[in-house]
């Protein structure tokens, strides 16, 4: 805005871009102040006068006519007078603005004078390019880029379209609690109760599946309090109007300290650790990756961004030895900018965290796949995507990650397409001449186009307020249905500048296709950090010295945050809950969990009578197995268990009988706890040793998995 300022003198027809003389125009009478506090006045056509920033002003032409020389504090003064007492010399200052309109012949040539200059500058771009005559062509190290009109049809042909979609089975009666299983890995759960268990203090009343999912509650109940230390939790009196949060009837406070000292994350030796240094977290990294591989189908876009695990403890080795975290990143832009840092994958679509990347440093990264040919940015992209490679979905990521090389490599290695926002990584990529072209109005765009190895790739330059610069192998440039709405605030009265209220209003900007795709999908990584640390806050609340409980405390804190947008996007009879509610609930669940043959964490008896399926094999075809096996059977009479308890109810131990009292044919689902049933599940049962109801398939309602298929991918998962 500053260079629509540029030029204005005194004497000058100005035009006010914003407030309450929006779009009026003015002569300017004189200046005040210099630099950045110079303030222009301005008398209106109306002949009110008023002091305008630079900001505010756009200019509109000079004039021969000068105003009188007077001092600029008693032109200020007299003029506001007449102003405020609203008399006839509003009349005669209306009169002396008409003559000063008269403009001479070469007005229009300096009105134009800063866009002349910028089309110069245009003309004469930049010397290292090849233009060989033609002005809307530029090669850039052999990438020649030729100016285009608008894309009008989809860049390489249609794009991947599909909506989000979970594997695991939704159910009508699903509950917060079910979407925190599908989101926390069952894998890591198993190796915390196998690690943890082994310290000597866990001994006598060792770890198991149902103590851990109360521990976990325990840790959302934190989050929700309003402060104080960790013990105040488990007072059983209120000192306010807040009732005592009293968690020693889920779990004593000793046990949840002794579960806290010991807590692991995997087994691990000495000399493992020594090779590795991020090795006790780096198990729950993988078993996060593995988990989300296997449990969402994401949408059409993936985000790529940073994501931050605040640490403000030791950071340093003592002879060799890690004494804290291996590695701290220092961000001065996040919230949370010191600590440890992930490259992360999102679903653009439901912004739920896909994958995870730790930054472990400058010379550890150096030896990771793709980073000696492509550098730190494109090759992060290339691991984070490993798992959807031909998909042909595409890929949004900001100024960290984009350039025409990743570009490049993703549609090579992973068969993928690529929007991005390039500042500082534009080799081959036509920076100075999108910045010299000379755009006209705020929302103007220009596009140029290359052909490398048969692949099209766009740089477009959008002029919003500061020019904007996109690389893009996909969409179109044709003007979004939707504009960019750009928030901002006014006073309803400005003649009272002290206690009038502001008033919101939003200013559209014309944007291309390609940019709409962009911001839609690149904020939603933003989102999920702001749920996790704006709103769970688990790293503020659960105060530790040992760096890798923080850096779990980061990972169950985006399991819960997956749990919550996951439970919003796919249940359709999920109530509008605030993420608080749903920690709230979330939380209740967990401290009230009791353990069931559905569980998705280590059950003995299961694993006893049934073969473990290779980790190797997808949960696919493990469940085509289990199919032949669990069936349904009708007549619960012929049931042997049902028999023994027959037997059982009709005779006590004196051999009296119970008036002929025999138990029920129908008992209620084991999977919805709604509907009575007369089917089973035989081999459970007979597992179990107890009568498991299943409903029969065909009573399920029309957009929802049916009680079996939810209880055979159940038992799927548990193996």
């Amino acid at each position: 805005m500053l260079s629509m300022a540029k030029g204005i003198k005194v004497g000058s027809e100005v035009r006010v871009l914003r407030g309450k003389f929006s779009t009026q125009k003015g002569v300017v009478q004189a200046s005040e102040g210099v630099g950045r506090a110079r303030k222009w006045i301005v008398k209106l056509n109306g002949g009110v006068l008023e002091r305008f920033s630079a900001r505010t002003l756009e200019l509109e032409q000079r004039h021969l006519i000068t105003p009188p020389s007077t001092s600029i504090r008693a032109v200020s003064q007299e003029e506001e007078d007449s102003c405020s007492s609203n008399t006839s010399s509003d009349e005669s200052s209306t009169s002396d603005n008409d003559e000063m309109r008269e403009v001479d012949e070469d007005g229009a040539s300096r009105r134009a004078s800063d866009v002349s200059e910028r089309r110069t500058n245009w003309d004469n771009r930049d010397t290292a390019a090849e233009s060989n005559g033609d002005d809307d062509r530029v090669v850039l190290d052999g990438v020649e880029w030729r100016k285009m009109g608008d894309v009008t049809v989809e860049l390489n042909g249609p794009a991947y379209q599909r909506k989000a979609a979970l594997y695991h089975p939704l159910h009508e009666r699903s509950t917060e609690l079910d979407f925190w299983k599908m989101m926390m890995p069952a894998d890591l759960m198993r190796n915390i109760i196998e690690a943890t268990n082994l310290h000597t203090e866990m001994a006598q009343k060792p770890l198991d599946y149902e103590q851990l999912q109360h521990f976990f509650g325990i840790l959302l109940a934190m989050t929700l309090a309003s402060g104080g230390e960790r013990r105040d939790m488990w007072k059983t009196e209120s000192n306010g109007p807040f009732p005592a949060p009293a968690l020693g009837r889920y779990m004593a406070c000793h046990d949840f300290e002794r579960i806290l000292r010991n807590l692991k994350l995997c087994v691990y030796t000495d000399e493992e650790l020594a090779d590795d240094p991020w090795l006790p977290i780096r198990s729950a990294v993988d078993s996060f990756n593995r988990n989300r591989r296997g449990g969402i189908s994401p949408g059409v876009t993936l985000c790529a961004d940073e994501s931050m695990g605040s640490w403000r403890g030791l950071a340093a080795k003592v002879d060799d030895a890690v004494v804290g975290l291996p590695h701290v990143t220092k961000i001065a832009r996040k919230p949370e900018g010191v600590g440890t840092e992930y490259r992360t994958l999102s679903c653009g679509e439901t912004k739920i965290m896909l994958q995870l990347e730790i930054q472990e440093g400058k010379v550890p990264m150096q030896g990771k796949e793709y980073a000696k040919d492509y550098g730190s940015g494109t090759s992060s992209l290339l691991r984070l995507t490993r798992y959807w490679s031909g998909s042909d979905r595409t890929v949004v990521a900001d100024s960290a990650f984009a350039s025409l090389k990743t570009a490049e490599a993703l549609h090579k290695h992973r068969g993928l397409r690529f929007i991005g926002l390039v500042k500082t990584a534009h080799k081959r990529f036509p920076k100075a001449w999108l910045q010299k072209y000379p755009y006209t109005n705020r929302g103007d765009h220009c596009v140029l186009q290359a052909n490398i190895d048969g692949r099209q790739y766009m740089a477009v330059g959008w002029n919003d307020k500061k020019l904007k610069m996109f690389i893009s192998s996909t969409s179109r440039t044709t003007e979004a249905l939707c504009p960019a709405y750009k928030k901002r605030f006014r006073q309803s009265t400005p003649e009272d500048r002290t206690s009038a209220p502001c008033v919101v209003f939003y200013k559209e900007v014309k944007r291309p296709a390609v940019v709409e795709a962009y911001f839609d999908n690149a904020n939603a990584i933003d989102v999920h950090n702001h749920l996790r640390q704006g709103g769970l806050e688990l790293e503020r609340h659960w105060k530790t010295q040992t760096w890798w409980h923080r850096n779990f405390a980061t990972i169950f804190g985006m399991c819960e945050s997956d749990a919550y947008l996951a439970f919003r996007y796919f249940h359709p009879l999920a109530p509008i809950l605030s993420h608080r509610e749903f920690t709230e609930r979330l939380s209740l669940q967990l401290l009230t969990y009791k353990s069931s043959f559905h569980d998705t964490g280590p059950s003995a008896r299961l694993r006893k009578h049934m073969p473990v399926a290779p980790t190797e094999q997808p949960l696919q075809t493990v469940v085509a197995k289990i199919m032949s096996s669990h069936t349904l059977k009708t007549n619960m009479r012929e049931c042997p268990v049902f028999q023994y308890k027959r037997q059982r109810l009709e005779q006590d131990e004196e051999g009296t009988s119970h008036n002929g009292r025999v138990p029920s044919v129908q008992r209620k689902c084991s999977v919805c706890c709604e509907r009575k049933t007369a089917y089973y599940c035989d081999e459970c049962t007979q597992l179990h040793e107890e009568i498991v109801p299943i409903c029969n398939p065909g009573s399920t309602k029309p957009g929802f998995t049916s009680c079996l298929a939810f209880h055979i991918d159940q038992v799927a998962i548990a193996l």
